[in-house]
């Protein structure tokens, strides 16, 4: 067969028979570096259309007034999530950082890194541990304690954290409010100044604050005991709240009857772990809200238990 002849980007095989075919190709060099530059082109199309989704997110994310109250299921412990915007208060971390970043990573935004308030309650395990490793994940603007001490290995690991990072520290005491936006605020309304700094019982200045939000409250009690809820309660201070936080985890010597007058909740949450060796919560407390109508949301029973607050002149819903 005669050889084809060449011409520049055209092959000519002249067949046995009929008109020459023409097949067409791209010089080797020459079309490996179009391919190349194709799929560079194609990349950072590509990076540009994520980059403006993630932007579009950030945007609609810090307009969002949507204000949301997440109770985590972290066990036996205690681990809450107010969210607003781009604007995140957490209180408490659960006994494990493992599971603490996972809820986080569930309900805050992948490319929110920073947690504008961190409250520990009190110093015990339960409370702080998993706050440790939040510290070291997350950009915290400042955390807030009752500068209780403990002599626990897990508290000494909280502090060296606060000074690694370097995190503004303050106590919290009666009276301090966290301006989350215009509309919501939260109120510190125990321990006083003056703190029973007792290693045997850190429950005892445990931090309780007050979460408002128009015609919506919750109260957050954290550990507190039932002789430290008296006192509370013999202040004049409005504790009426919708939304109850049930102190230590549902422990019999914490919600007595006399405080839930004060409180007169429509829901409490109890905060505990699953067949617990504690018996948490217990009898004597589920009985107490029995008998006043008051409605139980158990994290052990039903997970995260979350509310949502559209407005301020509407009830918050609670997320089924």
């Amino acid at each position: 067969m005669p050889k084809g002849q060449e011409r520049e980007g055209v092959l000519e095989v002249p067949p046995s028979s009929g008109p020459p075919r023409r097949t067409t190709f791209f010089r080797g060099e020459k079309g490996k570096k179009n391919m190349i530059n194709n799929k560079k082109l194609y990349f950072i199309l590509l990076f540009l259309f994520v980059l403006c989704l993630i932007l579009l997110g950030i945007i609609f994310s810090s307009q969002k007034q949507e204000l949301s109250v997440n109770f985590f299921d972290v066990g036996q412990g205690d681990a809450i999530l107010i969210s607003q915007g781009n604007k995140q208060v957490l209180i408490d971390g659960g006994p494990n950082g493992q599971i603490l970043l996972e809820k986080l990573g569930e309900y805050i935004p992948f490319w929110d890194r920073n947690i504008e308030v961190m409250i520990a309650t009190h110093p015990d395990q339960d409370h702080i541990d998993g706050l440790i490793d939040a510290m070291k994940a997350y950009g915290v603007s400042e955390i807030i304690d009752n500068s209780a001490q403990s002599d626990s290995q897990v508290y000494k690991k909280y502090r060296e954290t606060i000074e690694e990072k370097n995190i503004p520290r303050l106590k919290g005491q009666a009276g301090m409010n966290i301006k989350i936006s215009n509309e919501a605020n939260l109120e510190i309304l125990y321990p006083g100044e003056n703190l029973e700094n007792n290693p045997k019982d850190t429950n005892a200045d445990s931090i309780v604050s007050k979460l408002s939000f128009g015609d919506n409250s919750f109260l957050l009690t954290g550990d507190l005991p039932d002789n430290k809820e008296q006192e509370l309660a013999d202040k004049n201070i409005n504790l009426k709240s919708g939304v109850l936080k049930v102190s230590h985890h549902g422990s019999k010597y914490a919600t007595t009857s006399e405080f839930l007058e004060k409180v007169m909740p429509d829901d409490a949450v109890i905060s505990a772990g699953k067949n617990n060796r504690y018996g948490h919560p217990s009898q004597e407390v589920l009985d107490r809200l029995n008998e006043k109508k008051i409605n139980i949301l158990r994290t052990d029973e039903r997970g995260d238990i979350k509310y949502i607050c559209d407005n301020t002149g509407e009830l918050c819903i609670l997320d089924l």
